[in-house]
């Protein structure tokens, strides 16, 4: 994780950035996805406040601004609500893998026996095929997606294939024999 401190109005001291950098690494405990995050100090007035801007993976950004008279206060103030956020995201992410899946499998309760298992529901979804492309552009594109998969014209081998996105960091390619 990168972590970049932008100080508006006023020199905040190593000190303070020590501080507000050492609160911030902590955040990759909550989420593993974290690119990068700017810590935003700045003067209004009185007012002291922190502004943390957090780059996710899926080009997801996420903001927590907190104001408080000291410093110290804002900066753990914003990396409460950024760790809340954090959680509740990671909480989604959870819940649409379990849901995901092109079958939805459905049971009603029966009189009989207890319950009696329906056919499957297919959900079909419409997939227009863009220009051919590595597999390296497939990750790419499969990373801006909110999909498990990605079919694709593979470029080198000129035949379709599958991407499945395995975990956070890994993906497996399934190209098809015909």
């Amino acid at each position: 994780m990168e972590i970049k401190v932008v100080e508006r109005h006023r020199e905040w001291g190593a000190e303070l950035r020590d501080y507000a950098i050492a609160k911030v690494q902590h955040l990759s405990h909550y989420y593993d996805g974290i690119i990068n995050v700017d810590i935003v100090f700045d003067l209004e007035g009185e007012r002291q406040s922190c502004e943390l801007i957090a780059n996710l993976a899926r080009k997801k950004i996420i903001k927590a601004h907190e104001e408080a008279d000291e410093i110290y206060a804002a900066i753990d103030g914003a990396t409460a609500k950024l760790k809340r956020q954090l959680r509740r995201y990671k909480g989604r992410l959870r819940e649409n893998k379990r849901g995901r899946g092109p079958v939805a499998l459905t049971a009603e309760l029966g009189p009989e026996d207890g319950v009696t298992e329906v056919a499957p529901r297919i959900l079909r979804t419409p997939l227009s095929l863009s220009k051919p492309m590595t597999p390296e552009e497939a990750i790419l594109k499969l990373d801006s997606s909110p999909r498990a998969f990605l079919l694709f014209l593979d470029a080198e081998r000129q035949k379709l294939s599958v991407l499945w996105r395995v975990d956070d960091e890994h993906y497996e390619l399934i190209e098809p024999e015909y």
